[in-house]
């Protein structure tokens, strides 16, 4: 990269870069920087969206409670979703909101089977392999899981990238369109009288990943994340050295880079709690961009003495959602949120 362009993109960076570190410059302030910023690129409001949650109806299986149900967003847009609890559990629990990747639904994350087995989304013949039931297992171990199909996605018709097309030319953004959906199933967490709104968390993987990770800067109410295969590290790589079909439309950000790479963005949210699942040969980003990222952010939140709070998982693999990568989530959450 020429002096210039690199000299340039430094003084971009540097209100993020100075407010992110050294710990205890003015974390508030670098926090609501960063997520302002973000907020600005994604084109939607920082402030908490509100919502008006329907029940469709309620049901209890094998001691789990599942809730049936949906809210408006934006552009006459319906959220389904189904939320899911210990059903003799009493008090406030944490909860977590439960993201899919971009061949599931709310249906494939809470089958009653768990773990990996097969399942055919709308419209196509052949089943995939992929891991099912997994908001309904963080039930069954003491969560409220909100488990969301995400916009342009499963029966969420149409596709996300042409939505994500026709946004753009009207000055929005998929991705905050998207976020936007996933912040209002967070205000109806932290309003129900069964979660405790200090332990809200976040998941996902694949699309439900980098979406988990992303209301996670974006988002003050959501206290830690675990993004599985997210394509989390770095864009700049990522758009250099990384298998640029992969992503869609929705996941590139106009004008990001101008502001800050996702390093940039973490550093100035740290030392909130954050995990990473992102096997070594996984396409949705390539090692060398999570190993930028780990080498940016595990210097802050050491000198925040926070060091357990960033958890990184870089195993052998491709992009899968895996048993292992469950177990590792499970155990992150109920370390943050106290449970054993």
């Amino acid at each position: 990269m020429p002096l210039f362009v690199s000299i340039s993109r430094l003084f971009v960076f540097l209100p993020l870069i100075l407010l992110a570190g050294p710990a205890g410059a003015q974390p508030d302030a670098s926090a609501y920087v960063a997520r302002k910023t973000f907020a600005d690129l994604l084109k939607i409001p920082l402030e908490p969206p509100e919502v008006e949650v329907q029940v469709h109806g309620t049901r209890v299986e094998e001691g789990i409670r599942i809730e049936n149900i949906s809210w408006e967003s934006l552009d006459g847009e319906r959220v389904p979703a189904f939320v899911l609890r210990p059903e003799k559990a009493r008090g406030r629990l944490p909860a977590i909101v439960c993201l899919h990747g971009s061949s599931g639904s709310r249906e494939s994350m809470t089958t009653r089977e768990f773990g990996r087995g097969s399942w055919t989304r709308p419209g196509s013949s052949r089943p995939h392999t992929r891991m099912l039931g997994w908001a309904r297992e963080l039930a069954r171990r003491g969560y409220v899981a909100l488990a969301m199909t995400q916009r342009g996605l499963d029966r969420r018709t149409p596709p996300i990238n042409q939505q994500a097309n026709v946004l753009l030319i009207r000055g929005r953004t998929a991705m905050g369109a998207v976020l936007y959906e996933i912040r209002q199933a967070v205000t109806h967490l932290a309003s129900r009288p069964d979660v405790d709104p200090r332990r809200i968390g976040a998941t996902g993987m694949s699309f439900g990943g980098i979406t988990a990770f992303y209301v996670w800067v974006l988002d003050d109410r959501v206290a830690a994340a675990a993004p599985i295969c997210g394509g989390v590290g770095s864009v700049d790589l990522f758009a250099r050295l990384g298998s640029i079909g992969f992503h869609g439309t929705y996941w590139w950000i106009p004008g990001m880079l101008e502001k800050g790479d996702q390093a940039e963005f973490a550093a100035a949210i740290a030392p909130k709690p954050l995990m990473l699942w992102a096997p070594t040969e996984d396409i949705g980003m390539p090692k060398e961009a999570v190993d930028r990222f780990v080498s940016r952010l595990r210097p802050v939140y050491e000198k925040a003495g926070a060091p357990d709070a960033f958890v990184v998982h870089q195993p052998p693999g491709r992009h899968s959602f895996t048993p292992e990568a469950f177990d590792a989530m499970l155990a992150f959450f109920n370390e943050v949120f106290g449970l054993e």
